[in-house]
């Protein structure tokens, strides 16, 4: 291989092996070449990412899932105003139409980026078809690229639209048969409804279609009821979160944390500020590394396409090989070496003083509550003054092919993943380890800000960027108050499994 990535690594696998020598002047310069090779390698790892057209984007759910949150809304007002019939008169049938038809355009606009910036997939300009169509808008541009592309799939999305909006009257009863079965196959959610009442009201098959207008009517109405149930769980845990932060400026101590209790939150030893970059750096050096050879191995293979649960054990085990190692690392190059216990080193504890475990997970519960409306308005700053569009973490096409599926054992995987596994992990390195490990040289405000600004930036999410810094000062905030870490990853893995959550409420069918 003469991949750039895999030279690097290379050189990196190299130099561990130069620091496995037992003379300690020469495994002294290995390990420090060691330490400036990883950086390099860090380093250009960054910049490679951060300049990657993922990336550099404001963040948001991608062009296909915005323009599926558009038509799910779409679909719901389509939905009310049938079951309204009659009583929707005058100005209310007029509001409803004009919002599902604000709604469509909005979503056509978003297809039609999504069919600029990947102008090769037949699927996407196949959903533009649809949904122009449905507007009413011509289409013949975009079925001459659909054409163009010349390939299988292509072929066939093309053949299916072809006969759908030109053949479809035309069609035998067997051949009408074959059309709604690759309908059903190639395309799901609203564009596998609308293409099937399409083809049912064309041909006049007034059973089949009162079938699916059921189907769809009845998937709409489940979307409502549960996106207003998310609406008002959010809302309480929005006014409960404002509630927690007004007692912590008006009734809790001022002082976050006394000076007899210092000694608890920061770290039982001197690290230094060399070994304070030495963890960090080689806990990213190994998560490029290992993320290197990963990509590598599922470059071909697909496993966004072999089904939810392989995705999602793949997302599991690629976490845990990137980032359980940083565990690692904070224990033989800090812990042991210093002769101090691993959860004691981590602040790791499941009592202080009356506050056993359940108290403290409540804390965490409570911190989780204040961080609600801290995001929201972080989300709002962001928006309004940086351009942020929301998140773009790589992660969020796998979460969400998990809740469109709507399969058990996947959710489990991923619940497994975000809420247990990933809080664990971030919060030993983040706050168990490098805010600790600041907070015996500096005061709570600086080792917050640092400790908050690299847990948001090694994300390369600059969408989320605010919200993550946010959340980060607030974890930190509650290891002070509570002086264990415990509540921060009970916090941390209610906000990811919340996120989960509100996802699979949205997405599922």
């Amino acid at each position: 291989m003469t991949d750039p990535n895999f030279l690097w690594l290379y050189g990196f696998v190299l130099l561990i092996g130069g620091s496995l020598l037992t003379k300690e002047k020469v495994k002294q310069v290995f390990v420090a070449a060691l330490l400036c090779y990883a950086t390099a390698f860090v380093c250009n790892g960054l910049y490679q990412a951060s300049h990657s057209p993922l990336k550099q984007a404001k963040g948001g759910l991608g062009n296909a899932n915005n323009a599926e949150v558009y038509l799910k809304f779409e679909s719901a007002f389509t939905t009310l105003g049938r079951g309204a019939g009659s009583f929707a008169v005058g100005k209310s049938k007029d509001m409803v139409k004009d919002r599902r038809e604000n709604l469509l355009a909005q979503a056509e606009q978003v297809l039609k980026k999504d069919a600029l910036e990947t102008p090769d997939d037949p699927m996407v300009l196949a959903r533009v078809i649809i949904i122009t169509h449905e507007l009413g808008h011509p289409f013949k541009t975009y079925r001459e690229r659909l054409a163009s592309l010349n390939t299988e799939k292509s072929k066939e999305l093309l053949q299916i639209l072809d006969d759908l909006y030109v053949n479809a009257k035309s069609l035998d009863a067997e051949n009408r048969k074959k059309l709604a079965r690759n309908i059903e196959t190639q395309f799901s959610g609203w564009y596998r409804s609308v293409a099937l009442m399409h083809l049912y009201k064309v041909t006049r098959q007034t059973e089949q279609l009162s079938k699916v207008v059921g189907d769809f009517d009845g998937a709409n109405m489940r979307f409502l009821a549960r996106f207003i149930i998310l609406l008002g769980f959010m809302g309480l845990a929005f006014l409960g979160g404002l509630i927690v932060i007004l007692v912590n400026l008006f009734i809790m101590p001022r002082r976050i944390t006394p000076p007899e209790h210092r000694e608890q939150v920061a770290s039982p030893g001197k690290y230094g500020a060399l070994t304070i970059y030495s963890v960090m750096i080689a806990w990213q050096a190994t998560v490029q590394a290992i993320g290197s050879v990963v990509q590598v191995v599922l470059k071909d293979a697909h496993f966004l396409q072999k089904g939810a649960v392989v995705a999602g054990a793949a997302t599991f085990l690629l976490y845990l090989l990137t980032n359980g190692p940083g565990i690692l690392w904070v224990y033989f190059l800090a812990l042991k070496p210093r002769s101090i216990k691993f959860l004691e080193g981590i602040r790791l504890r499941f009592k202080v003083d009356r506050n056993g475990p359940f108290r403290l997970a409540l804390y965490g519960f409570l911190t989780w509550m204040a961080a609600v409306p801290c995001v929201v308005v972080a989300y709002l700053i962001a928006a309004k003054y940086l351009g942020s569009q929301g998140s773009s973490n790589p992660i969020i096409p796998i979460v969400m092919q998990a809740a469109r599926t709507n399969d058990i054992a996947a959710t489990l995987i991923f619940y497994s993943t975000l809420g247990i596994l990933a809080p664990i992990c971030e919060e030993i390195l983040f706050r168990g380890f490098l805010y600790t490990a600041l907070r015996r040289y500096w005061g709570i405000l600086p080792s917050m800000l640092v400790s908050a600004a690299l847990f948001a930036g090694v994300h390369l999410d600059a969408g989320a960027f605010l919200p993550l810094m946010t959340l980060g000062m607030l974890f930190a905030f509650t290891l002070e108050r509570t002086r264990s870490i415990l509540p921060c990853i009970v916090a941390h893995g209610l906000w990811n499994s919340g996120t989960f959550t509100m996802v699979l409420l949205v997405f599922s069918p």
